[in-house]
């Protein structure tokens, strides 16, 4: 053959593998060299990570010892790690078939495989199936990654089920070539900088060692495809090493990129350092390695601009350095104002035993994104996102589909607008002449906006609208009775902001000494068409001896609380949570109908569910709660009307259960104010017309 494959983008590489002049030989067939020979031949081009070269000696053995069971052992590996998921599936089925605890890492493999080409369900059953052999020490990373693949199955299938409106296609023009592109940033609307490798063939053995390398390349849009591929001078672009994965800083004075050659010592694996460049005039200056943000024998590559909880300017970048969690993490440092650096901490929990690469932090979305393998995927890497800052996370969640697929999917980055830009991917659609996934390409990703709340908390009754600063904010997704956290702010004198969902409902809970909790509902109307909502949020002062505690209201000769009311209650649960001295007395009451030894039993039965609810859903110590009954004795209102006629409104508002809070310091003792109406579903039995409680 003419040509063979020189590079590989792995997961842990993210560069191509370029290998030395020494070893870029013409596979040749050679008919009366053996199959011992040529399996001898295919292991040591295994050994030396020229994996295309190794499957077409290996393949040649197959075929004439088909039950050499070493050999589709090797054969999956290799196609495995030129991401031919297709051909890797089949080779290790054929060795899980033969026998399947011959080679145990197989049979995990074979359901990575089968989830790569996106047969889930096949995908679940042979990673439940690898969880259950006897497994050897060196394999218990690979027990805790099936654990994340089997979840990640479900992931998929969910999220296959309810794809966004965004859009992803491949970049149209000359932006991409047959081999590898990588690390598209938008730097203007019509603009896209990236790295590609600058042979388009795999290696042409009649070319340079400079055709090998990746180098940062720029192109304009016309229309709807990408022209004027344009390679960046040197500096940059180095013709003696790999060059990419380029970011200008916010106040483009300053290109930060990698450098990356090939350490032999340690199986081919790619070593990169971070560098940068300072503007200069049209260009870029020489580079200037990042001594303080490099560690000699690890990598540092991947930079990205964004800030930490303070304001402050950062740089993430990716790593394998020691305190790592797993292969690849994301770190970060401060950037001071001279220029210099911080020092790298890890970037925390969103950074799991796998592999974190490719970080874009969006400001308008105080959102970063990267992709991952750690956490549970659609496909091999899958882009996530996470709002927040280091230290601040919220919750790591996947972006869906379309912009992940069965495939590897990373490198996501936008516009300022965040809604149009770029990601990589080698889904099925790539050009390349090595197989359907072979090779990543650039594509282009339009998002439908994602909504931003802005708010600002008031103190009640301010007619200024002065933002209260310090207030710890967190918002909650609501689905039925359950709440789960999204993101958490602390405010302060500009507005604060948190990205939602369109058709989505939400729980706000504001927290700040001396206030009481603020805790706000809301719902974004599914048709929302606005990329901003601002909305004051108000939260009252402690005032001694004095709070606001809502009734509970139930449906005639019932007991249980209806979901509304449910809700209501978590202003009881605030100040418990806030006070755990406190005590809650919990008041039964009821209407006039019925005698009052029955009433006296249907007061204790409504004081009783409140009292389960608060101790089986809000987790309040039972010794923190008294219930006390009153039955028709003391209602709120008349149950009868100035005339003497029954009064249906008024037996409403009876039918109650009131709080009363019992500080642990009878001097701290509050002022109890009920507040609440009976709603629509309470308002039924004797006197009512329009229909029984749903």
């Amino acid at each position: 053959m003419k040509y063979f494959l020189l590079a590989v983008l792995t997961p842990l590489i993210l560069f191509t593998n370029a290998q030395d002049g020494s070893q870029m030989k013409n596979v040749q067939k050679y008919p009366k060299v053996s199959a011992a020979k040529k399996l001898k031949i295919g292991r040591k081009k295994m050994d030396e990570g020229s994996y295309y070269n190794a499957v077409q000696y290996l393949e040649d053995v197959y075929k004439a010892k088909p039950n050499k069971i070493e050999v589709p052992h090797l054969l999956g590996n290799a196609y495995r790690y030129l991401r031919d998921y297709a051909s890797a599936e089949k080779y290790y089925q054929a060795v899980v078939t033969k026998d399947k605890e011959a080679y145990p890492s197989d049979l995990y493999y074979l359901g990575v495989m089968q989830k790569m080409n996106g047969k889930y369900e096949e995908s679940k059953k042979t990673l439940q199936d690898y969880l259950q052999l006897p497994l050897r020490k060196k394999d218990e990373n690979l027990k805790g990654l099936a654990k994340t693949d089997l979840e990640g199955c479900d992931t998929a299938l969910a999220l296959l089920a309810s794809p966004s409106k965004s859009k992803v296609e491949k970049a149209e023009g000359g932006i991409n070539s047959t081999l590898q592109d990588l690390s598209p940033k938008v730097i203007d609307n019509n603009t896209v900088m990236y790295a590609s490798q600058k042979t388009d063939t795999a290696v042409n053995l009649n070319k340079t060692d400079a055709s090998h390398y990746t180098a940062i390349y720029t192109s304009q849009k016309s229309g709807k495809s990408y022209i004027n591929k344009t390679e960046l001078p040197s500096p940059p672009n180095d013709p003696k090493t790999n060059v990419g994965n380029a970011v200008i800083s916010g106040d483009g004075n300053w290109l930060v990129y990698t450098k990356c050659g090939v350490d032999y010592l340690l199986a081919n694996q790619m070593r990169c350092k971070l560098v940068r460049s300072k503007k200069e005039g049209a260009g870029w200056g020489e580079a200037e390695e990042l001594t303080s943000l490099n560690i000699e024998g690890t990598t540092s590559t991947q930079p990205a601009f964004g800030i930490d909880a303070d304001g402050n300017n950062i740089i993430y970048f990716v790593s394998n350095r020691e305190g790592s969690k797993g292969g690849l993490d994301i770190f970060y440092a401060k950037v001071n104002n001279d220029g210099t650096f911080g020092a790298v901490q890890n970037a925390g929990d969103i950074n799991t035993v796998g592999d974190e690469i490719t970080p874009y932090y969006n400001l308008k979305m105080n959102t970063l994104y990267f992709s991952s393998n750690g956490h549970p995927s659609i496909g091999g890497l899958d882009i996530f996102k996470v709002t927040g800052t280091p230290g601040k996370w919220g919750k790591v969640v996947n972006a869906g589909v379309p912009l992940n697929s069965a495939a590897d999917d990373l490198y996501l980055a936008l516009d300022e607008k965040a809604n149009k830009g770029f990601l990589v991917s080698n889904r099925v659609g790539t050009t390349s002449p090595l197989g359907q996934t072979c090779c990543d390409d650039i594509w282009t990703v339009v998002i439908r906006p994602e909504v931003v709340l802005k708010g600002i908390y008031v103190k009640r009754g301010d007619a200024t609208n002065t933002p209260v600063e310090g207030v710890d904010a967190s918002l909650y997704t609501v689905a039925g009775n359950n709440f789960e956290f999204n993101a958490n702010v602390k405010t302060d004198a500009n507005p604060f902001t948190f990205v939602v969902k369109p058709g989505t409902s939400y729980k706000l809970n504001g927290n700040k000494e001396g206030y009481w909790p603020a805790i706000d509902n809301l719902t974004i109307a599914e048709d929302e068409d606005r990329d901003t909502i601002f909305q004051v949020f108000y939260i009252d002062p402690i005032v001694k001896k004095k709070i606001r505690i809502p009734n509970v209201y139930f449906a005639f000769d019932k007991s249980n609380v209806i979901e509304f009311y449910q809700k209501e209650i978590d202003s009881v649960v605030n100040v418990l949570n806030a006070n755990p001295g406190y005590v809650v007395e919990v008041q039964g009451h009821t209407d006039s109908k019925g005698t009052d030894e029955y009433n006296d039993k249907l007061s204790q039965r409504r004081a009783d569910e409140v009292k389960k609810f608060l101790i089986k859903k809000k987790k309040i110590a039972d010794n923190r709660i008294v219930v006390k009954t009153f039955g028709e004795k003391m209602p709120a209102v008349p149950n009868e009307l100035p005339n003497g006629e029954d009064d249906p409104e008024g037996r409403a508002r009876n039918r109650r259960v009131e709080f009363r809070i019992i500080p642990d310091k009878p001097e701290d003792a509050p002022e109890f104010e009920p507040y609440g109406d009976p709603v629509k579903e309470t308002k039924t039995g004797p006197g009512f017309t329009y229909g029984k409680k749903k």
